[in-house]
């Protein structure tokens, strides 16, 4: 969740120009135990000190949450005056409540402090965050999924086993980049092979240039897709809409060194 909150957020403050739907971007993620199964709750609890408040699960370094003071940790006891308590108990679906309550500070005016009521260590105190205008593409993770990633046109879904077989944020940046990619577009289902693998050839291009503009390095983020070729041989016949592994990472090669930053296609 760390990696993806960090990834995702950089991402898209750097496709902040290309995206027609844009939200407040705090640098944050959070978590919340009654979205875990009651059986998993007494261990999640343990290993996370989490109790029946949400909990701040992960904190962009030089985000706006950092320089406000979020900790990773921290329960959240209030947003904008409203109690944690308020929000679950009006939440048609509490185990959903982490994501509800990220929506709501997205939704807010990009020019309007956010304040936080939390609990470190046992003592209460208020933060006040200024949200940074970002895109608004939601990155989740994906349990129970092999190593992939997909768009639906508004979010960016990367399965938990992409994460780990990842071996560095600028490989997980290409990737998320990619999908990205495909939401800026708006690509759905294309009339032909040909254009589906235009779309796919752009998305490539477009993640490139928005990891690098994100700060993460592209020619290192590239070693995914040789990595993932090794492992997966018979992927073209399976899937011929993109090009073979090593025709993409070559061409993307051969745009590093015309990226500017920022990015405007």
């Amino acid at each position: 969740m760390a990696k993806l909150t960090t990834v995702g957020y950089r991402l898209n403050l750097a496709a902040v120009d290309l995206c027609s739907s844009k939200v407040a971007g705090t640098g944050m993620s959070l978590d919340y135990i009654g979205a875990y199964s009651e059986s998993d709750r007494p261990a999640v609890s343990q290993l996370l000190s989490m109790n029946d408040k949400p909990q701040i699960a992960a904190v962009v370094k030089g985000g706006p949450a950092d320089l406000a003071g979020v900790r990773v940790g921290d329960e959240l006891l209030a947003v904008n005056g409203e109690t944690a308590g308020a929000i679950i108990a009006a939440s048609p679906d509490a185990a959903l409540i982490a994501d509800e309550i990220e929506q709501r500070l997205a939704q807010q005016p990009v020019a309007k402090v956010i304040q936080l009521g939390l609990r470190r260590d046992g003592n209460a105190f208020e933060v006040h965050i200024q949200p940074q205008l970002t895109c608004a593409a939601r990155f989740v993770i994906k349990t129970g999924e092999g190593i992939t990633a997909f768009s639906d046109g508004s979010n960016v879904a990367i399965s938990s086993k992409l994460i780990a077989f990842a071996v560095n944020d600028d490989e997980l940046a290409l990737v998320a980049g990619h999908e990205l990619g495909h939401v800026i577009y708006h690509d759905g289902t294309a009339g032909s092979l040909a254009e589906r693998r235009r779309m796919e050839d752009r998305a490539d291009s477009v993640g490139l240039r928005l990891a690098t503009c994100a700060g993460f390095d592209p020619s290192t983020g590239l070693e995914f897709w040789l990595r993932r070729d090794e492992q997966d041989m018979l992927r073209l016949f399976r899937d011929p809409s993109h090009r073979s592994r090593k025709a993409r990472v070559q061409l993307m090669r051969d745009e590093i060194p015309n990226i500017q930053c920022p990015y405007r296609p």
